[in-house]
């Protein structure tokens, strides 16, 4: 555990980084007999945090104060961070008769996701990486502060229909890695003379103890309904509902779980002895009763955070060239905004028989406000190749996404 509580999901981003979109072309022409699918999510945003910050908390490197002066001037009241990184392979059979259905097939899946999500105060970012100068005689609030981390994978085995597309899966998943932080109520005053410290805080911590990789198990559905709407010129839209990562886990071993509820003053004890090296979740260090924490060991079971969109797909057997789609996102985490998006798909014109499509994107919400993205997408025979960026030119987070389809 770190010797800092308040630095805990400042430290902790540096091991992830984002679930994005790209456009998906629906197609109710070619039947192909299986497929098999990959796609891989990086992707960052914050409302407050320049990614030349987050650059260094990911890469290494030295963080200047140039740095961190224009994340200093980003920072409100209350600022928003996330995260999200995974990647999926998935096999699609459509040979096969599942359940001696003619129009069921089946498909497998497996993958591996890491999300964070944190709400933190301008005081706290200011407290971690300037220090408590600015604030000697008066009170630093942390109030409000919020932040969860997931690492987890799973297997799924699902049913689909052949001609719509639409499936469902079930899914067992693997918890390596889980720690969640509340601050309800923080302050903290150190007198001017830097002889006295007062505190005031609400709140807890847990996190999963020990080496392994086998934390807790847990169980959840994947879903995709796509369905189309007629218009008037007899042409339907089509449109997909998706879900991912519905579901539940359990750990297997209890958590650490340190939380107080407590004020206290006194004197002789710097701010600077609290939270410049001071291992106060040590449980050999004496501070940890001094400052009214109390450890324990709790069992925990608690949703994962699952993913829903709904959006209007591209038809691939549209005689339009230019196409528009638009949707709304959302996870299942307090600390993320529902999401809103709309872009343009354009199909290019090419002598070979191959395809290709570019677009532009504009979306707001989420982890951070407007973001502008590009993807660009290659069809050729049985191949499909599509790569993206919510985030072009946004200072706050970064962005890409890959999605590789082969049919055969």
């Amino acid at each position: 555990m770190k010797p800092f509580i308040l630095l805990l999901f400042f430290s902790s981003v540096i091991q992830l980084y984002s679930q994005s979109w790209l456009p998906i072309h629906h197609d109710t022409v070619f039947e192909p007999k299986q497929e098999l699918i990959f796609s891989g999510v990086a992707d960052y945003a914050s409302t407050s945090l320049h990614k030349s910050l987050t650059q260094k908390l990911f890469y290494g490197g030295q963080i200047t104060d140039e740095i961190k002066a224009k994340s200093q001037k980003l920072q409100g009241g209350l600022n928003q961070f996330g995260s999200d990184l995974n990647a999926e392979i998935e096999y699609r059979n459509y040979k096969v008769n599942f359940l001696k259905n003619q129009n069921w097939g089946f498909l497998v899946k497996a993958g591996y996701y890491s999300f964070i999500s944190a709400l933190y105060s301008k005081d706290l970012f200011n407290l971690t990486f300037y220090g408590n100068q600015d604030y000697l005689g008066q009170t630093a609030s942390i109030s409000g502060t919020k932040f969860s981390s997931y690492s987890f994978q799973k297997i799924g085995f699902g049913w689909l229909d052949k001609k719509t597309k639409s499936n469902i899966t079930l899914n067992v998943y693997n918890l390596s890695n889980h720690s969640q932080a509340f601050i309800n109520t923080g302050e903290i005053f150190q007198s001017t003379a830097i002889d006295s410290l007062a505190v005031t805080y609400d709140g807890k911590v847990n996190f999963s103890d020990g080496a392994s990789f086998f934390k807790g198990l847990g169980f959840g559905i994947d879903g995709e309904l796509r369905f189309s709407v007629p218009t008037k010129k007899n042409k339907p839209i089509y449109y997909q509902l998706l879900c991912k990562n519905l579901g539940f886990a359990s750990l297997i071993e209890p958590a650490s779980q340190y939380a107080a509820d407590t004020s206290f003053s006194f004197n002789g004890l710097s701010f600077n002895q609290v939270f410049n090296g001071a291992r106060f979740l040590d449980s050999n260090f004496s501070i940890i009763d001094t400052l009214g924490i109390e450890k324990t060991s709790v069992k925990k079971t608690f949703l994962l955070p699952g993913f829903l969109q709904i959006s209007k797909l591209v038809d691939s057997n549209s005689d339009r060239k230019l196409q528009e789609f638009y949707g709304v996102r959302m996870f299942l985490s307090s600390m993320y905004t529902p999401l809103v998006f709309a872009g343009l798909d354009y199909r290019v014109s090419i002598k070979s028989k191959a395809k290709l499509n570019i677009g532009i994107n504009a979306s707001y919400g989420g982890f951070t406000r407007y973001r502008f993205g590009l993807y660009t997408s290659l069809k050729m025979k049985n191949w499909n190749l599509g790569i993206a960026s919510e985030n072009i030119l946004g200072i706050t987070g970064q962005s890409l996404l890959i999605r590789l389809q082969c049919a055969f």
